[in-house]
């Protein structure tokens, strides 16, 4: 006698509507976000290969262009101010040369560095990328990654407490760079209770999952929640266990689970199920940034009145809009609503 096989449940995907899509993201206008983080640069070097080196075999890039642009935590305090709101960057450098230059494009993109600290042991972090083309040829790391100092966290909270009320939300961005101690952590979300302020945690896969105890809402991508929770991903099945998981170990109202070209998971404490939004992307041109662009539109959201489903819509159509640009980019009003326009025609 053959054996029925069970179907796994097919997650519900949440519907949307434009105009109020329009309604929220023009509510963000004007809302402030602190931004706590690891900072630093991210140098792309641009040229051409036409020949192989004699010296070893590597290609010879003749450089045509250099291009500096705001990293890590400093992009997402930047996609912020390109999306209306009005960032508050806390973050540490070094002091060096990069550290001027960050803050020569802090100033370029009207973000104060009234917040910064400098801590002379350490170097600003750069991510140099050398590109040909369209094609990454080599990534070169300059860090320090060794933990802060206890006067520099003592700073971080210092000004973390002077810009707290301001703030609608509080956004941790944790890149484990030595920033993000278990100590400053919980001080952290201490501050943000006390002030009535939800956290938007982009954790990493290197920190201990409690350290983010006390956050509303995270999103980390696939293989952060595998690392936190633990649980390899494969499946709905496994994907919802991991999700679950997270939320026990954290005590969070939401995790959004970004997953790439298969979309969003989004877990919230009190159900029992999760809602799947699908991928909103035309042309993927370079991921890198994407998180940092569903995190600052998520928050921006969530300060406007969203609920965890719709802030996510509108993050995950941002996302799709940053991949289809060259390097970490940020994204406008304008763009979000051209997708919106063009998705909206899509059945969800």
């Amino acid at each position: 006698m053959s054996e029925t096989k069970q179907k796994t449940p097919v997650m519900p995907r949440p519907t949307w509507n434009k105009h109020r899509m329009r309604e929220i993201l023009h509510a963000c206008a004007g809302k402030t976000i602190l931004v706590v983080g690891d900072v630093g640069v991210d140098r792309y070097t641009l040229g051409t290969v036409e020949r192989i080196s004699p010296e070893a075999p590597v290609p010879v890039v003749s450089v045509e262009d250099e291009q500096l642009k705001l990293g890590l935590a400093a992009n997402v305090a930047d996609n912020i101010r390109a999306l209306g709101g009005r960032p508050c960057l806390v973050g540490v450098v070094g002091r060096d040369r990069s550290a001027q230059d960050f803050r020569a494009l802090l100033k370029n993109q009207k973000i104060a560095a009234s917040y910064l600290i400098t801590d002379p042991t350490r170097r600003t972090v750069v991510k140099e990328r050398i590109v040909s083309e369209r094609q990454q040829l080599l990534r070169v790391d300059y860090e320090s990654v060794h933990p802060i100092a206890k006067e520099i966290e003592s700073a971080i909270l210092k000004k973390v407490r002077e810009s707290i009320s301001q703030a609608d939300v509080l956004i941790l961005q944790d890149y484990a760079k030595g920033m993000l101690s278990e100590g400053l952590a919980k001080s952290i979300f201490s501050i943000a209770k006390a002030a009535g302020k939800a956290v938007a945690v982009d954790p990493n896969a290197k920190t201990p999952v409690h350290f983010y105890r006390g956050a509303y809402v995270l999103t980390p991508n696939t293989r952060e929640a595998e690392r936190l929770s633990g649980i390899p991903i494969a499946d709905e099945a496994s994907l919802t266990r991991a999700g679950r998981e997270i939320l026990k170990k954290t005590a969070a109202r939401h995790v959004v689970i970004t997953r790439g070209k298969e979309g969003m998971a989004i877990f919230s404490s009190g159900t029992t199920s999760a809602k799947l939004i699908p991928t909103y992307v035309r042309e993927v041109y370079d991921v890198s940034g994407a998180g940092d662009t569903v995190i600052s539109v998520l928050a921006l959201a969530q300060a406007a009145g969203a609920t965890i489903e719709e802030a996510s819509i509108l993050g995950n159509l941002a996302a799709g809009v940053e991949v289809g640009k060259r390097g970490t980019a940020t994204v406008t009003p304008d763009e979000v609503l051209v997708a919106l326009e063009f998705f909206g025609a899509i059945p969800v």
